[in-house]
């Protein structure tokens, strides 16, 4: 066990001891539960309380922690569950495309390879990343990071805005 674990082991996942009410979490990863021993023992109590049904009495007395240490873990890893779940770094390439496919066809001196020289790529590679041509083995790219779509709406001349997602 590293220097980090027995120190959150042998003080209730870090900061001050156990039955200390100013119990502040872990000292070295400034109390966001960030590190991997938080991690752990945050996940610990949610599964404990959420998936096993125990009450945060029970989770506490089974974890070495107080109540109100395991209803803050809890509510961490609840947050962390939905800033993930929410997180938003990827949208349908078909969402690009249709972008793209109305401004080429309003403008008729635009191009898709025009458009590529624009994104300093070759016209193959953007064709596979925004899905008009099949990648290396065969797939069509079906999303897209946020960061190039925007990339892409901004050579075109428009704003990220325009696009649902970015």
């Amino acid at each position: 066990m590293g220097d980090h674990a027995q120190e959150q082991a042998s003080q209730g996942c870090g900061g001050q001891a156990v039955g200390d009410p100013g119990w502040s979490g872990c000292p070295r990863c400034a109390d966001g539960g960030t590190c991997q021993s938080c991690a752990q023992r945050r996940k610990q109590a949610w599964r404990l309380v959420e998936q096993r049904g125990l009450s945060y009495q029970g989770a506490a007395a089974r974890m070495r922690l107080t109540p109100g240490q395991v209803r803050l873990l809890v509510f961490r890893e609840r947050d962390h569950q939905d800033r993930k779940r929410f997180k938003l770094d990827l949208i349908p390439t078909e969402r690009v495309r249709a972008l793209i496919d109305r401004e080429l066809e309003r403008d008729p001196l635009l191009s898709r390879a025009e458009l590529s020289v624009w994104m300093d790529m070759p016209q193959i590679e953007f064709d596979r990343r925004v899905g008009y041509a099949p990648g290396k083995d065969g797939r069509r790219q079906r999303r897209i990071g946020i960061e190039l779509a925007s990339r892409i709406v901004i050579a075109l001349g428009r704003a990220p805005i325009d696009l649902d997602g970015c």
